[in-house]
């Protein structure tokens, strides 16, 4: 079980469960990505080395510093702090601040990219 930009997903060995899906091409959309990346893995199978930790996750803070901090809440969060939090748990981008700047949100991408699934 893991979780994906907001989307809980639960594999066993013969189904798969993934919630809040908004509808049927969201759900192709992340099966495909989810084959894409299985089989990635099969082939390079020879040459993984397990890890035994968890992958990095993206900083609350790290985001919020790249974010206005006016709590305006045109995002429809209460606060910047918890949008920062949506933006983590990958609920939300930095497209969903209507008042970032440009350079803010380039920053705030690159830094969201190191720890993106692209599905």
């Amino acid at each position: 079980m893991f979780k994906v930009r907001g989307r809980l997903i639960a594999l066993y060995g013969d189904k798969i469960a993934i919630n809040a899906l908004e509808d049927a091409q969201e759900a192709d959309r992340i099966l495909a990505w989810l084959q894409r990346e299985i089989n990635a893995v099969w082939e390079r199978r020879d040459t993984i080395t397990p890890r035994y930790e968890g992958m990095p996750r993206p900083g609350v803070l790290d985001i919020l510093k790249q974010l206005p901090r006016t709590n305006c809440q045109e995002c429809g969060e209460p606060t910047c702090m918890v949008f920062a939090t949506r933006v983590a748990e990958g609920v939300k981008a930095a497209a969903d601040c209507p008042t970032i700047d440009p350079v803010q949100a380039q920053a705030l991408n690159g830094y969201l990219r190191r720890f993106d699934f692209d599905f």
